[in-house]
């Protein structure tokens, strides 16, 4: 039991290409800078849990919904269901042809073989084979498979940004609703809000504000018991870890950069956020390197690391404020 006429892509970000791959199962027309951007994916929120006790995320959690939302697209979105519950609702959207979006911990997908929980990781079901389900993972050239037992692990893992709680969605009317103008308009606004304002839920975006306690704590990671690996992470989710590079910033800035006779941006915008996104990558190096030293040379790395944090705190304070009063 396969969707035939479901094609799977592999992308910069779980979340977006996930998003994308819906877009062209249902014919939107829409990549994957344009997904990110519609579902106002940007953010940056600084944890003292997950893999590391020390953590740190670009993006916000509310992108896969808020894609939909913006886009005037009816869904259908359950979590906190008992696993035969929300088991039995995938098995009959996939009979239906339907595809189902899944939020999981990746520690339990076979295929990945890693050590190391993180969650949400966002895939699309696609089929159902026996005792396997198919997935369409953004981070694999072609559909992946894994026990129906393993992915019962995985979407009711307690390890994540926010809980698993086998939580799914489902597109239920395949129709673009709101105009591209009036989606691009309200995606930026929110992001700005996010940036500038933001809230205060677990797996909310902490902005700007959420960036200088990252760079003002990054000294202070020399009394972790696990300082190396706070930096190693820190560089993963940075630039690697399906951010597409830069904390999301690249891919932020693409999104803005096609929508922005849309919206009547200023013309240097996409650029600077372009720039920013390099700082983002050369920060992730220090860290990375930071991650492989020792003593005092890994605290003049952390020292360095907390100088870069502040400067691109600043600039993209600068620029959201410019798209705040534009």
């Amino acid at each position: 039991m396969e969707l035939s006429s479901y094609v799977h892509s592999p992308g910069a970000h779980c979340g977006s290409a996930s998003l994308r791959n819906l877009a062209d199962f249902y014919g939107w027309e829409l990549n994957e800078s344009l997904c990110f951007g519609f579902g106002s994916g940007l953010g940056f929120s600084y944890y003292e849990r997950g893999p590391a006790s020390r953590v740190i995320m670009g993006r916000n959690g509310g992108l896969e919904a808020g894609f939909f939302e913006t886009l005037g697209i009816e869904y259908l979105e359950r979590s906190g269901q008992e696993w035969k519950t929300a088991w039995d609702a995938v098995r009959e959207h996939i009979e239906e042809g339907v595809p189902v979006m899944l939020f999981v911990d990746l520690y339990y997908l076979d295929y990945f073989d890693t050590n190391t929980h993180f969650g949400p990781h966002i895939l699309l079901c696609v089929g159902i084979d026996g005792d396997e389900v198919l997935l369409s993972d953004s981070e694999f050239e072609s559909i992946q498979r894994l026990p129906i037992s393993h992915l019962r692990n995985a979407w009711n893992s307690e390890y994540g940004f926010g809980p698993l709680d086998n939580r799914w969605l489902v597109v239920q009317i395949p129709s673009v609703e709101t105009d591209r103008t009036t989606a691009a308009e309200t995606a930026v606004e929110h992001t700005v809000t996010m940036m500038l304002a933001p809230g205060d839920g677990d797996w909310d975006t902490g902005g700007i504000a959420a960036i200088r306690r990252f760079a003002t704590d990054l000294p202070n990671w020399t009394e972790l018991e696990d300082t190396s690996w706070c930096a190693r992470f820190a560089y993963q989710n940075i630039e690697r870890r399906g951010t597409g590079g830069g904390a999301f910033r690249r891919l932020y800035a693409e999104f803005l950069n096609e929508v922005a006779e849309d919206v009547d941006l200023p013309a240097d915008v996409a650029n600077r956020l372009h720039d920013i996104a390099d700082d983002w990558t050369q920060l992730s190096t220090t860290l990375k390197d930071a991650s492989e030293s020792d003593g005092t040379e890994q605290e003049r790395l952390l020292d360095d690391a907390s100088t870069q944090a502040n400067a691109i705190a600043d600039r993209e304070e600068q620029l959201f404020t410019q798209l705040r009063k534009r």
